[in-house]
């Protein structure tokens, strides 16, 4: 899969199951102890097949659920990833929500499902109708602003402007500057000891055009 003349040097696909174990390595290396433990359910790298079960369910059988990964063509490796939730028609379920790895001990289940609980209410709150949401999204530290974010983001931009969907992240101060040049504003601060801001990219409309001229 080498880089020939002329050619992107990464590639933006789907994320299949068979993904899981490399894109989980480097998620598990992307984001810091505390994330990876109240989100990802991983005190350590032997944690990692408990959430992979969790993403490949999600993947057979969620319809809303999308993964991307980015891969870098000379290395043949996935260097970001992205997990996008779209909701064409809107939520059914009751809300979109994270929810605490149940293989957590107490302590630390309960401070997963405190802080699941604290972004739940800010999304349940914020948002309404149809829409998509950037529910996750890493890149590795070495191809960091060399355009595999961009990649991911502009995915998510063209699927919401073609469906004419709103956006939502929740940002942390790293990417907050990445979103932004995607369209994305600070809509409100979420209280929480997690330090993110919810972000909104509001609906454009494209106009489908087509037919014979007489």
């Amino acid at each position: 899969m080498a880089q020939t003349p002329n050619q992107d040097p990464f590639v933006l696909t789907r994320v299949s199951v068979s993904d899981l174990p490399e894109m989980l390595a480097l998620q598990y290396d992307c984001f810091p102890p505390f994330i990876r433990q109240i989100f990802m359910g991983c005190n350590t790298e032997v944690d990692i097949p408990k959430i992979q079960e969790v993403y490949a369910e999600q993947i057979r059988t969620d319809p809303n659920d999308i993964w991307l990964k980015v891969v870098d063509r000379e290395s043949a490796k996935i260097i970001a990833a992205s997990n996008w939730k779209v909701y064409v028609n809107g939520i059914t379920n009751g809300g979109v929500g994270d929810r605490p790895p149940p293989w957590l001990e107490r302590e630390q289940f309960e401070l997963s499902e405190r802080y699941c609980k604290e972004v739940k209410e800010y999304r349940a709150k914020a948002f309404s109708g149809p829409f998509i949401h950037l529910h996750i999204c890493f890149t590795h530290p070495e191809y960091r602003r060399r355009g595999a974010g961009g990649l991911m983001l502009q995915w998510g931009c063209d699927v919401a402007d073609k469906l004419g969907l709103p956006g939502w992240i929740e940002a942390s101060k790293e990417g907050n500057f990445l979103y932004k040049a995607f369209g994305f504003y600070d809509y409100e601060t979420i209280e929480s000891d997690l330090d993110v801001t919810n972000m909104k990219r509001d609906a454009k409309v494209e106009l489908a055009v087509g037919g014979k001229s007489k």
